[in-house]
């Protein structure tokens, strides 16, 4: 009987967060669905058509969509590479025992928690090709020849925003991979040095393998974060030069913004489809090759 009440009260404790669920992920996902489905232009809703799956083809007529496709996945491959890369080295070096390692943790981890917008504004600034503090101080150390308009150069536009978004989540992966490697206990390292593992091999064999259930979970987080890139895109470049950093999430804004509903809801659903079709499997491929502590 008190099982019975323990499990009654459970599902009244999940309640509360199935409701926000349903509220704010499951209701707009069913109209967005059905939205996708019709012809509308503006708010006027009393001029709905049904249109089938005229919008999900129209997706494929649009003149910037290879563009943006390519750009989607450049970025996700850049950013995901480098934010995961870079935060297991600082992770693995903030893990020792070295002087000031909560406060260079604390420096690594600000940028997550900046808005946005500001992280944009600062960034235009610094890269602003006569003004910016980057060439500024490449031409004040005599590499004036390395300055460059970072975020006009269509060949560099990019670069230059994959490099931000770099630098604002690495210290958030960093968090993660972190938590993972305390996690690992101390008897297995041990067990490696008795054995005259060297330092590389403690990381191949032991550290690696261990911290690979947090590793996915970073991975996975960038890899989405790097396919549904919009905001920072939008405030640094808003997708120019010309198409030069137009990706997915810029193309569906440009829906909606001119009052094209249905074809947003489209285009919103389709890159919904393909971060899934990339992320799931790579989060079980991953997965596998996880090992028991």
């Amino acid at each position: 009987m008190d099982r019975i009440k323990s499990r009654t009260y459970t599902y009244w404790l999940a309640i509360p967060g199935l409701l926000l669920f349903s509220v704010f992920f499951l209701v707009p996902a069913f109209f967005g669905v059905l939205l996708s489905l019709t012809n509308t232009i503006g708010i006027d809703f009393s001029k709905f058509s049904f249109a089938g799956l005229s919008n999900y083809a129209l997706i494929f007529e649009e003149p910037e969509l290879r563009v943006a496709v390519f750009n989607t996945f450049l970025f996700a491959f850049i950013t995901t590479v480098c934010k995961v890369g870079f935060a297991l080295f600082l992770a693995v070096i903030l893990n020792m025992k070295i002087r000031g390692r909560n406060a260079l943790r604390t420096i690594f981890f600000l940028p997550a928690v900046l808005n946005s917008v500001a992280v944009g504004l600062i960034f235009i600034s610094m890269m602003h090709p006569q003004t910016g503090f980057i060439n500024r101080t490449l031409r004040l150390l005599g590499l004036g020849f390395l300055a460059k308009d970072w975020l006009a150069d269509p060949h560099l536009a990019i670069f230059s925003v994959a490099s931000i978004e770099i630098w604002r989540w690495t210290g958030f992966c960093m968090v993660i991979l972190l938590t993972g490697l305390q996690s690992i206990p101390q008897d297995v390292y041990e067990a490696g040095d008795i054995d005259g593992a060297s330092p590389w091999q403690r990381f191949r064999y032991i550290t690696f393998p261990l911290v690979l259930p947090a590793f996915n979970n970073a991975f996975i987080l960038s890899l989405v974060g790097g396919l549904k890139v919009f905001d920072l895109v939008q405030c640094t470049t808003q997708g120019g030069p010309g198409y030069a950093t137009q990706v997915f999430g810029t193309l569906v804004f440009s829906s909606f913004s001119q009052g094209r509903f249905g074809e947003g809801c489209a285009e919103s659903i389709a890159l919904s489809i393909v971060v899934a079709i990339f992320a799931i499997p790579s989060y079980l491929g991953i997965q596998k090759k996880e090992v028991e502590t």
